[in-house]
C-alpha cells in the first residue's frame, strides 16, 4: 500500500468533512426552510420561477431531475448538492445574502446561516481546484475550525461533536486506500476532462446553430401567443384592418415625399397628436397613412379610428400605436354630435397623448377645424399642419413630381394655371385612374369633365340614365351602406325613392333595383369604388361634385329622400353667402324649396332626429330659425305639443346625447326663439335626457342668461342633477358665470348641493378662481368647510392654485386652516408645494399647525427646502416649526437643503438648531416601512434617489452616475447624513457650512461609508481637501475593506490619490 503523508491525510480529512457531515448539516437547514413531507408541493409552487432560472442557466439539467424526476417519485432533498440547496434557499426563500455574496469566504463577524453555507461552499471549491490532493497543517487546522464551527451552527451540537471526532480520529485502511485512488483518479479525470472538452468543441458550432433556429421558432410562437393573448382588438376587425393597411401599402409606392409631408414627421418627434388640415383632396389622408406606414417599419401598431369608441376601446397603455382618425368630426361640415362624442373622451385623450408610445394622426377639413364648435377638442388643436399654408403648400417642384408620378410624359403640357389648383394631388389621382381624357383640360376644369360624361351618359338612353340613376341613389345615402340598401327584396320605403329618383331621371318608375345595381357596377373604377362588397365614390371630393350635381337636378328628391346627415350638412339657404362661399360645392336652397326643406326637417324631428335637426348648418343662423318658427306656428297646436316634447331616439342608449330633447339642445345653442316656442307649447322644462341632463343645467352650463331667466319664471327644479350629481348652479360655477349665479341663488336656491364626487358649487368657484362667486356664495351661507370624497376642502383647492383673494374671503370667514386630503396634506402643505408665497404668509397668520405631516411624513418646512423656497422657509420658520421632523424614508429639511445645494436655507436652518446628523433611514428599515405601509413601491423608491442626483451642477457627478443604476443610488442614500449626500453631489459650501456647525465628519453608515469616500469616489477634489483639513480619517475602512484611497484609485481619480497620499506621508 503507498503511503500517505501527513498532508494527504488533511486533505482526506478535509474531504469527508465537507462531503459528509456539512453536507447533512446544510440539509437540516434547508428541511428547516422546506419540510420533507411539503417539498413536492412548495417546488410545484415554485415551478414557473425556477423554469426561469432553468431559462437562465442557472439550474442545470441533472438538478432539474432531481427537482423534478420523470418517474413517479417525489423530490428528496437527501439527493440535492449543497449547491442545488445554496441555489434554492437564495431564490425561494428570505435568505439574505451574506455581504460579499457565496463566492467569497465571509468575515468572522458574520455567523448568519447564509455565511455559514459560504463558508462550506468556499472551502469544497478550494478543495475541488486543489490537484495535489495535499493541505498544509496551518490551512487545514484554520479552515477546520471554520467549517466545524459553520456545521454546529446550522446542524447542532451533535453534528460539531462529530466533527471533532472526525478530526482526531484514526483513519482506517479502508480509508487510505480511497485517499490512494483519489490521487491516482485526479490525472485520469484530467484526461476525460480534456476529451470532453475537444467534443464539446467539435459539436459546439452545431448545437449553437440548432439550439438558435429552436429559440428562433420558440420565441415567434410566445411572441404570437402573448400577441393574441395581449390583444384588444377583436379577430375580424384585426383582418380588415390587415386587409386596409395592405391597400394602403400598395398605394404608398406612389407617393411623393414633400416638405408638408416632412413637417407631418417631424412634429410627430415632438407632439404625440397632429390634425392635417386643408380642403379635400390636397393629400391630407395620403400623408397621414403614409406617416402611419413609417412608424410602423419602427415598431407602431396602425389601428384606424371610425368611432371615438374606438379609441377607447382599443387603446393600451405603453403600447406602441398610431390612431388614424380620418375626417374627424364631419367630411363636409362640423358634426355637433361627434364632437360631443369626442368630447366626452377628452381625459382618455389626454391620457392617450401623454402616453410615449401613442401617437394620434388626424385628418380633418379646414371648414370644420376652424368651426367654433371644434375648439371644445384641445388636444387636436395642439398641432396644426395645414396643407395650404404658405409654410407646407405644394411647391412647383413637387407638383411637377407628382405629376410625373401619376401622369407621366402627360404632364409635360401641363401650364403653371392648371397647377395652381389646391386639389392638384386629387387632380393627379383621378386622371391616373380615368386616363382617357385630355390632360390639359382635365385640370383645366376638372369637375367639367365630370359633369360633362354625366350629361353624355343622360343622352345615351336607359343604358346611360341606370349609371345616372345609380349615382343619384348613392348620394341619397350620402355615400353610405350602399351595398346594404342594394341587396333583399324592395321596401316599400325604397321603392318610393326608387320612383322618384327614376322620375327623375327619365326612366320608368317601376325600373327593378337589381338593374340600378349592375348599372353602378359598371362605374367601377370611373365614379365609385367597390372592394370587399363596399362602394364609395373614388374620393370625397368627387361625391362632393356628385352631392352638388343632383343637388341641382333633382333637388327635390334629394330634400325628400336624402339620408338626414346629407340633408343637415349639404344644404344651404340662400340667405346665407358668408358660408356658401367657405364651402365647395353647397347646395343652395332656391326659395320656391323652402318649404320642403323645413317639412323635411320637421319630419326627421318627428321621427326621433332631433339632434340631426338642431345641428342643422341652417338652424345656428337667426333669419332660418324665424322661417323654421313660422313654420311650427302653422301646425296644428297638437303637433306642436308634440313635437315640443319629442326626444331624440336615434343615438343609441349610453352614448352621449342620447335622448336629447329640443329644450336641451336650443339650450345648449343658445336658441332663444326656440325655447320660447317651447316654453308656449308646455314644454317640461325640467324635461331629462338619459344621462339626466336637461335645458336649465345647458343653458347654466353655456352661460346664456337670457334663456335662464326664461326657464325660471317657468318654476324649474333647480335641485334637479344629471347622473353625475351635477346641477344647474355647479355649471354656472364651474364656467363662472356670475350673473347667473346670482338669478339662481336669488330663488333661494340650496348652494350646498354635491356632486357624486362630493364637490359643491363653492367648491368648484375655489378651484377655478372665480372671486366675486365665491363671495356671492359665501354671503348665502354656503358651508365653508364642506369636503370632496377625498377629504379635499375649497381652502386647500384655494391655496393649492394660488387664488390669493379667493383665500383672504374664505379665510375670513374663518375657514378650517388644519383640514387634510386623504394623503395627509393640509392646505399650508399645498401652498407651499405649489410656492403660493402670499397665501402661505395669508395661512400663518391663522395659526396653523405647521408640524402637520401628510401620509410620507412631509411637513411644510421641508416641502419647502424640497422646493428651495427661501422666502417661504423664512416664513416657516418664524412660526417656529419642528425643524428635525422627517419623511417616511428619513429626510429632513437639512437633508434636502444639502441635496438641492442652497446655503441660504442651509445657514437659516442650521442657526435653528437642526441636528446636521440625522441621517436617512437604512435600506432595511425603507423597505419594511414601503412593505407595511406602501406609498410607493421600492422600485419608484429607487428611481425616486437617482432622479434626485439630477440636481447636481457638478459634470462629475452627471457623468458618473448616469452609468449607474437605481440599486446604486439607493445605496448612496440610504442611511447618509447631509454631509454624506453633502459630498457626494459636490456642494461644496453646503459642506463647509455643515463642518461649521459640529457635523460629524467621521460618521459612518452601515456598509462603513463615511462622508470622504463619497467625495473621493466622485473625484471631488476640493471638498476631499476640506475634508481632510477637517481631520477626516483616512485610516477607516468600508465592510468590503476598501479605503478612501482605494476607492479614489479604483475610479482613476489621480489627483485625489495623490493628495491622500500626501496627507499620510504627513
Amino acid at each position: 500500500m503507498t503511503s500517505v503523508t501527513q498532508e494527504e491525510e488533511n486533505y482526506a480529512r478535509m474531504g469527508l468533512l465537507l462531503t459528509g457531515i456539512s453536507l447533512r448539516a446544510a440539509r437540516a437547514l434547508f428541511d428547516k426552510e422546506f419540510h420533507p413531507f411539503s417539498l413536492k408541493a412548495a417546488l410545484k409552487e415554485e415551478y414557473n420561477k425556477l423554469q426561469e432560472l432553468k431559462k437562465k442557466h442557472v439550474i442545470n439539467e441533472n438538478h432539474w431531475n432531481l427537482l423534478f424526476p420523470k418517474s413517479s417519485s417525489v423530490p428528496k432533498s437527501e439527493t440535492f448538492d449543497l449547491t442545488l440547496i445554496i441555489l434554492l434557499l437564495r431564490n425561494l426563500t428570505d435568505f439574505k445574502s451574506p455581504n460579499g455574496g457565496f463566492d467569497r469566504l465571509p468575515t468572522t463577524i458574520e455567523t448568519t446561516p447564509a455565511s455559514d453555507l459560504a463558508r462550506i461552499k468556499y472551502y469544497r471549491n478550494y478543495m475541488a481546484h486543489r490537484h495535489d490532493a495535499k493541505l498544509d497543517n496551518l490551512f487545514f487546522n484554520t479552515a477546520w475550525e471554520v467549517v466545524s464551527e459553520a456545521v454546529g451552527r446550522l446542524g447542532g451540537h451533535s453534528m460539531k461533536h462529530e466533527c471533532d471526532q472526525l478530526k482526531s480520529k484514526t483513519l482506517d485502511r479502508k480509508t487510505n486506500e480511497v485517499i490512494n485512488e483519489l490521487k491516482q483518479s485526479l490525472e485520469s479525470h484530467k484526461a476525460k476532462m480534456k476529451n470532453t472538452v475537444k467534443r464539446m468543441k467539435t459539436s459546439y458550432k452545431i448545437v449553437v446553430h440548432e439550439k438558435a433556429k429552436v429559440k428562433q421558432k420558440l420565441q415567434s410562437v410566445q411572441e404570437q401567443m402573448a400577441a393574441e393573448q395581449d390583444e384588444v382588438i377583436p379577430r375580424h376587425i384585426r383582418e380588415q384592418i390587415k386587409e386596409q393597411i395592405k391597400d394602403w401599402k400598395k398605394k404608398d409606392d406612389m407617393f411623393v415625399a414633400t416638405r408638408a409631408s416632412d413637417y407631418v414627421i417631424k412634429c410627430l418627434e415632438n407632439h404625440n397628436c397632429v390634425t392635417l388640415t386643408g380642403p379635400a383632396g390636397v393629400g391630407k389622408s395620403f400623408i397621414a397613412r403614409h406617416t402611419a406606414l413609417l412608424l410602423r417599419r419602427t415598431g407602431y401598431k396602425i389601428i384606424p379610428v371610425y368611432l371615438p369608441i374606438d379609441i377607447r376601446n382599443y387603446y393600451q397603455p405603453a403600447k406602441q400605436t398610431v390612431f388614424i382618425v380620418d375626417d374627424i368630426c364631419g367630411n363636409f361640415t362640423a358634426n355637433q354630435q361627434q364632437i360631443e362624442n369626442w368630447k366626452q373622451l377628452l381625459p382618455l385623450l389626454n391620457t392617450i397623448i401623454a402616453d410615449k408610445c401613442c401617437k394620434i394622426i388626424v385628418s380633418c377639413r379646414l371648414q370644420v377645424y376652424k368651426d367654433d364648435k371644434f375648439n371644445m377638442l384641445p388636444p387636436f388643436k395642439s398641432c396644426e399642419c395645414n396643407l395650404i399654408s404658405d409654410e407646407l403648400r405644394l411647391l412647383s417642384e413637387e407638383k411637377i413630381q407628382i405629376a410625373n408620378m401619376y401622369m407621366g410624359t402627360s404632364c409635360e403640357g401641363l401650364n403653371e394655371a392648371a397647377k395652381q389648383c389646391e386639389f392638384f394631388p386629387l387632380l393627379c389621382y383621378l386622371y391616373h385612374d380615368k386616363g382617357d381624357v385630355d390632360a390639359t383640360e382635365f385640370f383645366k376644369n376638372p369637375f367639367d369633365v365630370y359633369k360633362n360624361e354625366l350629361d353624355n351618359l343622360c343622352r345615351h338612353g336607359d343604358e346611360g340614365n341606370y349609371k345616372v340613376c345609380s349615382l343619384a341613389l348613392c348620394v341619397l345615402l350620402n355615400n353610405q351602406n350602399i351595398a346594404k340598401w342594394f341587396r333583399g327584396k324592395v321596401t316599400s320605403e325604397q321603392r318610393k325613392i326608387i320612383e322618384d329618383t327614376c322620375e327623375a331621371c327619365k326612366l320608368n318608375k317601376n325600373t327593378p333595383k337589381a338593374v340600378l345595381k349592375e348599372a353602378l357596377d359598371t362605374l367601377d373604377g370611373t365614379f365609385i369604388h367597390k372592394k370587399n362588397g363596399i362602394y364609395r365614390t373614388l374620393h370625397d371630393k368627387l361625391f362632393d361634385f356628385l352631392a352638388h350635381y343632383f343637388g341641382q337636378k333633382m333637388i327635390e328628391c334629394l330634400i325628400d329622400h336624402g339620408e338626414s346627415d346629407l340633408v343637415r350638412e349639404r344644404f344651404l339657404w340662400h340667405k346665407s353667402p358668408d358660408d356658401k362661399d367657405n364651402v365647395d360645392f353647397i347646395i343652395e336652397i332656391p326659395v320656391e324649396y323652402i318649404e320642403s326643406y323645413l317639412e323635411r326637417l320637421i319630419k326627421d324631428w318627428s321621427f326621433g332626429r332631433v339632434t340631426c335637426v338642431f345641428d342643422n348648418t341652417n338652424v345656428a343662423v337667426s333669419s332660418f330659425r324665424k322661417q323654421l318658427v313660422r313654420y311650427l306656428l302653422q301646425l296644428d297646436i297638437s303637433q306642436q305639443v308634440a313635437l315640443a316634447s319629442t326626444k331624440d331616439t336615434v343615438i343609441p342608449k349610453g352614448s352621449n346625447g342620447s335622448g336629447n330633447t329640443p329644450l336641451i339642445l336650443s339650450c345648449y345653442l343658445g336658441f332663444t326663439d326656440i325655447v320660447q316656442w317651447l316654453l308656449h307649447n308646455d314644454v317640461d322644462v325640467d324635461q331629462c335626457r338619459d344621462d339626466g341632463v336637461y335645458g336649465m343645467y345647458m343653458a347654466c352650463q353655456e352661460g346664456e342668461t337670457t334663456i335662464v331667466n326664461m326657464l325660471l319664471e317657468n318654476n324649474p327644479n333647480l335641485d334637479l342633477c344629471d347622473n353625475e350629481g351635477v346641477t344647474a348652479l355647479y355649471w354656472a360655477c364651474y364656467e363662472g358665470h356670475t350673473a347667473i349665479v346670482k338669478m339662481i341663488i336669488e330663488k333661494n336656491y340650496q348652494v350646498n348641493i354635491c356632486n357624486n364626487n362630493g364637490r359643491s358649487p363653492l367648491y368648484r368657484a375655489c378651484v377655478n378662481g372665480y372671486t366675486d362667486i365665491v363671495r356671492l356664495l359665501l354671503e348665502t351661507d354656503a358651508y365653508i368647510d364642506l369636503c370632496d370624497n377625498f377629504h379635499c376642502s375649497p381652502l386647500y383647492m384655494a391655496s393649492q392654485s394660488g387664488h390669493t383673494d379667493i383665500v383672504k374671503l374664505l379665510l375670513e370667514k374663518d375657514a378650517n386652516v388644519n383640514l387634510c386630503d386623504k394623503s395627509g396634506n393640509s392646505a399650508l402643505i399645498q401652498a407651499c408645494r405649489n410656492e403660493h408665497t402670499e397665501i402661505v404668509r395669508l395661512l400663518l397668520e391663522k395659526n396653523p399647525s405647521v408640524d402637520l405631516r401628510n401620509n410620507d411624513g412631509s411637513t411644510p418646512l421641508i416641502r419647502s427646502c424640497i422646493k428651495n423656497n427661501m422666502s417661504i422657509v423664512q416664513l416657516l420658520i418664524n412660526h417656529k416649526p419642528n425643524i428635525n421632523a422627517q419623511t417616511y424614508d428619513g429626510g429632513n429639511a437639512l437633508y434636502f437643503s444639502a441635496l438641492n445645494g442652497n446655503r441660504g436655507i442651509t445657514q437659516l436652518l442650521l442657526e435653528n438648531n437642526a441636528d446636521c446628523n440625522i441621517c436617512i433611514h437604512s435600506k432595511q428599515c425603507i423597505v419594511d416601512t414601503l412593505t407595511n405601509h406602501p406609498r410607493i413601491t421600492l422600485e419608484q423608491e429607487k428611481q425616486a434617489f437617482l432622479y434626485s442626483f439630477n440636481k447636481s451642477t457638478s459634470s462629475n457627478l452627471k457623468d458618473y452616475v448616469s452609468k449607474m443604476s437605481v440599486d446604486y443610488a439607493f445605496n448612496v442614500v440610504a442611511g447618509s447624513t447631509p454631509l454624506h449626500i453633502a459630498c457626494f453631489m459636490g456642494r461644496t459650501d453646503i459642506v463647509l457650512c455643515l463642518l461649521d456647525h459640529s457635523a460629524n465628519i467621521n460618521m459612518a453608515k452601515e456598509d462603513g461609508a463615511t462622508p470622504l469616500f463619497y467625495a473621493c469616489e466622485v473625484g471631488h477634489h476640493d471638498i476631499v481637501r476640506i475634508l481632510l483639513d477637517k481631520g477626516a480619517n483616512l485610516e477607516m475602512c468600508r465592510l468590503d475593506n476598501k479605503s478612501p484611497l482605494n476607492i479614489s484609485t479604483d475610479n482613476g481619480h489621480d489627483s485625489v490619490v495623490e493628495m491622500i497620499a500626501n496627507y499620510q506621508l504627513e
